[in-house]
């Protein structure tokens, strides 16, 4: 399972900790992760040491992404929320390397009498300074509160393990259509052993 924060991390923590109790406000470092419990140990600033639940940890510094790495993107939506989308860029335009101009993947479906859109970009430098990425994931954001339903993955070409999927499909389920899958495939093993028995079969004349 990916870690959604890195060892060595800074964080600020607001939440009860299971040895020393409520924290507020606390700048701390993290060390590492219990897995089946989903808790992080963190090495709190001017504190001590204690686990905290992911939900009272939050990011100091934003998401880390190295600016040489490329990624592929998908997003799924109603026809509503992609329309809302277009409208929140709009209002912000001009904007300067504006990733709505550079679309890769547009496609419309109908299920259950509704109209979907998917949009996607490929092998794209995906920065989180972008003005248009910012307006396209706070607008996904506000997706959930207007139960508009979406499923937006990116995927990054250079690190197997970076890999984000945010989703609201509680409402609506025809918009999870995405699934990764990073394997190794085996060649036709009958197809080599007949090539090599066929060099075993062929005579050199002198």
């Amino acid at each position: 399972m990916r870690n959604k924060y890195n060892y060595n991390e800074l964080v600020k923590v607001n939440g009860i900790g299971k040895k020393f109790g409520k924290v507020e406000n606390k700048l701390g470092f993290i060390i590492r992760k219990d897995d089946f419990y989903n808790d992080y140990y963190i090495d709190l600033i001017f504190g001590e040491k204690d686990w905290f639940d992911e939900n009272s940890i939050e990011r100091v510094l934003g998401e880390k992404r190295n600016k040489t790495d490329k990624y592929e993107i998908r997003l799924c939506t109603t026809k509503q929320g992609y329309e809302l989308i277009k409208a929140r860029i709009k209002e912000e335009e001009p904007i300067s390397n504006n990733k709505f101009k550079k679309i890769d993947i547009y496609r419309k479906f109908q299920r259950d009498n509704k109209s979907y859109i998917i949009i996607g970009w490929k092998s794209v430098f995906w920065p989180v300074r972008n003005k248009s990425v910012n307006i396209l994931e706070n607008t996904l954001n506000e997706f959930k509160n207007l139960e508009i339903p979406f499923q937006y993955v990116l995927l990054n070409e250079n690190k197997i393990t970076d890999i984000r999927i945010m989703e609201s499909i509680q409402n609506d389920k025809n918009v999870q259509i995405f699934s990764i899958e990073r394997k190794i495939k085996m060649n036709n093993i009958r197809e080599r052993k007949n090539k090599n028995d066929n060099t075993k079969n062929t005579k050199c004349n002198d």
